[in-house]
């Protein structure tokens, strides 16, 4: 682990979207509910000597980025969990892109039963959607198709119909 003070945003991270497009509030809300659950991949910088660039894992960096502006951690005193990897440029934008080109969310009937579970051990739609990042209405109504009669849910699952 690396203190996230020691980290900065590589220029040769292929995500280049927008902020605004990154949903970094609901990844800061998983990251202050559950801490890193995934490395970010960093790559020594040249300069300053001790830091580190991240070329995979900018949302998450972004995040907790977020984190630090609220006051809720300390840069200098958060361990971040990270892999340290060398290589020129290329080599390490194309690990970049071959950690995030086969991610895939999950479905909406995946979302449902996992809501569905949590709310069922715990009662709590408020505290599941700010653990998530997300709003209680946007709980509320995967709950509702979680509750869907069973051969539309199974449609759903399966992809033959879809929210609309």
């Amino acid at each position: 682990s690396i203190k996230l003070s020691k980290l900065r945003l590589s220029p040769i991270n292929v995500r280049t979207a927008p902020d605004e497009q990154l949903q970094i509030e609901p990844m800061a809300a998983s990251i202050e509910a559950k801490g890193v659950l995934q490395n970010l991949l960093v790559t020594p910088a040249k300069k300053p000597r001790g830091t580190y660039e991240v070329f995979d894992g900018g949302r998450r960096w972004r995040g907790l980025q977020l984190l630090v502006e609220r006051g809720t951690i300390v840069a200098d005193d958060y361990d971040v969990p990270v892999k340290v990897l060398t290589g020129d440029d290329a080599t390490l934008s194309e690990t970049s892109t071959a950690a995030n080109f086969h991610q895939l969310k999950l479905t909406p009937a995946e979302e449902c039963r996992a809501f569905q579970h949590f709310i069922g051990s715990t009662g709590d739609l408020d505290a599941v959607a700010k653990r998530f990042g997300v709003t209680r209405r946007f709980v509320e109504g995967r709950l509702r198709l979680a509750s869907l009669a069973e051969p539309i849910f199974a449609a759903l699952s399966a992809g033959e119909i879809t929210l609309d």
